[in-house]
């Protein structure tokens, strides 16, 4: 009876230390889930504007006369209409490049910045020009159909990772500050 009463004790114990051990790590998933939110709105809402300016100069210099007002409406409505689209390709796009940024990181321990900054670049010149691809050999975005375009939304997605990289900073050296007590606590045992 009371070995029984000793594994169940064990068990429940086993059970509470799990709880306490998979808060932290939830917690560190969803900060991290969050954060990729807000870089991903940022990366959208920074390509939209850029991708609107780009054309809209480029009817200016046609000969359209076009004023601010115009110009700021044009850029609200694309943002609302043409970010809800293209955000989603960005939101895949941008989880994939910061996965792969923290794999990276995880084995060269230096210039996370750059890192997350030039995967988030890459992924938006990876994605234009898949999308390119998958529609006909047109690009869907507009005003990524020149050189100076394209250059503008790589911008944005360089934006967008250095925003990831430096919300996430902070969970980074939670972690590493969790890992070496581990280690600490390892050798204490051993």
């Amino acid at each position: 009876m009371t070995v029984k009463l000793d594994v169940i004790q064990n068990e429940e114990n086993s059970k509470n230390l799990l709880r306490k051990k998979n808060k932290p790590f939830l917690l560190f998933t969803w900060k991290r889930i969050a954060y990729w939110i807000v870089s991903t709105i940022i990366t959208v809402i920074l390509a939209v504007i850029m991708q609107t300016q780009n054309i809209i100069s480029r009817l200016s210099n046609l000969g359209a006369d076009i004023g601010l007002g115009e110009r700021l409406l044009m850029t609200v409505y694309d943002i609302g209409h043409l970010g809800s689209l293209y955000g989603i390709f960005i939101a895949i796009a941008l989880a994939i490049a910061f996965l792969a940024s923290g794999g990276i990181f995880h084995f060269i321990k230096f210039g996370r910045g750059l890192i997350y900054s030039l995967a988030g670049g890459a992924a938006i010149l990876i994605l234009l020009f898949a999308m390119k691809r998958a529609f006909f050999d047109v690009h869907i975005i507009a005003g990524a159909r020149d050189s100076l375009g394209i250059i503008l939304q790589i911008l944005a997605g360089v934006i967008g990772g250095w925003v990831f990289a430096h919300l996430t900073r902070d969970l980074v050296k939670q972690t590493s500050s969790d890992e070496s007590n581990l280690n600490e606590n390892k050798t204490i045992k051993a």
